[in-house]
């Protein structure tokens, strides 16, 4: 009863304060801050990208396009780039962006006072040493790299980084105080009552990058079509609900277990989207029975996976068995090939491999936005149809995360947010054990390969790399990949466009019917 009654309160207050034309969006936890890439998190990321942009963006295939830029170019050694901006971009104050706010940026990104979240990736910690930026002239800057890399700039787009946004000079007081995100997105910074509500409004002078007139990802057209975004900050899954159906929330990301509910409702729609992230089974490589190959590829071999996939999505994933998600544009012929669901083969792999009936335990939460548990219990009846003795460990997702660090696992049951680059995605998996326990695939050529795709540039070559990297895995079988992560999202019959990408709420080119 008292969580009925909370939840009709914050209803009450929802409908109270939100704008005629605001779009209304729920997320699950407050902001951490407003300065880009710096103390964030996921939902902070969600409100950032409205509200700035950086030089490069990604579009929907993972290709990296110029946004901020009008032209990127490569010296022939793959050391020099050289960024031609957009004439007339202004900032959310009306001042004009020039080379020297990029410059500024880049040089306050940099110094660790400003406690940069990606300062790592670029300062040679990481794979990318940048060694220099200058203005060339008024709409043109130089970086140059110690060594070429065909990751700088995806490292440059993505979320974690705060996009590299560039802000206006003013957004920081004289006295190095960040004071709020004046940025160049469709979006203005307005107001942040914290733990209730985040609201931006229309930036009007906003100019999309040049584009066909769609959305693709965080390029591509752009337009406001409302007048602000109202984030409110809602972490009970009921009263999501029943904002939506209600009306006074406009979208939100919605438990699957209610996709048959909102499929047949006349008040909502229902809005899937599938993402990069991955919805996978960890394998302990260095486990006393899991540490064999054969073993490993019996227990893929026993997974009918287009039937488990089904049935863990509610209908709405599609079975890859690869690291590379299926939207991406290095996802080849080569990366549509998985292990075949054939007992027989499996029962052989065990048998051959020495396999004796030692029980093997799969570590799964009960998350209901994830399929974590469901694929489990899946899994566990199609293993034990060719004799693995499989058992499931249920646990809390922050004692799931603490195992998968340690190392502390045979199986997991993980999901795994989305990296738009295949290179930055098979570095979550892919390297030394000894020194980051949390990793799966301590293969030497598997890392040779993962280094090789961090710097080939030409994208012909990559994709023979990419296709390496999975051919080895089918091969090592070091985790099962079962598909990729998918987006369900609630949104009023009055919501017009696409209001999610990669897990984001995404609400340009997005309107409310009066």
């Amino acid at each position: 009863m008292r969580k009925i009654l909370l939840a009709n309160t914050i209803l009450l207050v929802m409908a109270g304060t939100a704008a005629a034309r605001d779009i209304v969006v729920a997320q699950s936890s407050d902001l951490r801050s407003s300065n880009p890439g710096v103390n964030r998190d996921g939902n902070t990321d969600n409100v950032i990208l409205h509200i700035v942009e950086g030089l490069v963006g990604y579009a929907n295939n993972g290709e990296v396009k110029p946004l901020l830029a009008k032209t990127v170019d490569m010296s022939a050694d793959g050391l020099t780039y050289t960024f031609k901006l957009r004439d007339g971009v202004k900032f959310h104050n009306g001042k004009v962006l020039s080379a020297d706010d990029v410059v500024w940026n880049w040089n306050r990104y940099m110094d660790p006072k400003t406690k940069w979240t990606c300062v790592n990736d670029f300062n040679g910690s990481g794979v990318v040493h940048v060694t220099g930026i200058k203005a060339v002239d008024a709409l043109t800057v130089e970086m140059v790299l110690e060594k070429p890399s065909a990751v700088f700039l995806g490292l440059m787009s993505r979320p974690e980084c705060g996009y590299t946004g560039i802000i206006s000079k003013d957004s920081v007081a004289a006295d190095g105080t960040f004071v709020a995100p004046i940025g160049t997105g469709p979006f203005k910074w307005d107001e942040w009552k914290k733990a209730e509500y985040i609201h931006l409004t229309k930036f009007a002078d906003y100019v999309s990058p040049a584009n066909d007139g769609k959305p693709d990802g965080a390029v591509g057209s752009k337009r406001p079509l409302v007048d602000g975004i109202k984030f409110m900050v809602i972490p009970d899954a009921s009263t999501v609900k029943a904002g939506l159906e209600s009306g006074v929330l406009d979208t939100a990301e919605i438990s699957p277990d209610l996709i048959p509910e909102f499929k047949a409702s006349d008040k909502v729609q229902l809005i899937i989207a599938r993402n990069n992230g991955k919805n996978l089974f960890y394998i302990q490589t260095r486990d006393p029975v899991l540490g064999k190959p054969g073993v490993r590829r019996a227990m893929a071999q026993a997974l009918d996976l287009d039937e488990l996939v089904a049935a863990a999505s509610n209908g709405t994933g599609e079975a890859n068995g690869s690291m590379v998600p299926t939207d991406s544009v290095y996802f080849s012929e080569t990366q549509k090939k998985r292990l075949p669901y054939d007992l027989e083969a499996a029962k052989k792999e065990l048998a051959e491999a020495g396999y004796k009936g030692e029980p093997i335990t799969i570590i799964a939460n009960k998350r209901g936005n994830v399929p974590s548990f469901p694929a489990a219990v899946m899994a566990q009846a199609m293993m034990q149809q060719v004799g693995l003795n499989v058992q499931i460990e249920v646990l809390d997702y922050a004692t799931q995360v603490d195992r998968r660090r340690s190392g502390n696992y045979q199986v997991i049951s993980q999901s795994v947010t989305p990296r738009l680059d295949p290179a930055l995605a098979y570095s979550f998996y892919v390297g030394d054990k000894d020194k980051n326990a949390s990793l799966m695939w301590d293969n030497p050529k598997a890392i040779e390969l993962r280094n090789a795709a961090y710097a080939e540039i030409d994208p012909e070559k990559r994709q023979a790399i990419f296709d390496q990297l999975h051919t080895l895995m089918l091969e090592d079988m070091p985790g099962i990949f079962l598909y990729d992560m998918v987006d369900v999202w609630g949104a009023t019959k009055k919501l017009k466009g696409q209001p999610v990408w990669q897990s984001n709420a995404r609400l340009w080119e997005v309107s409310l019917d009066d």
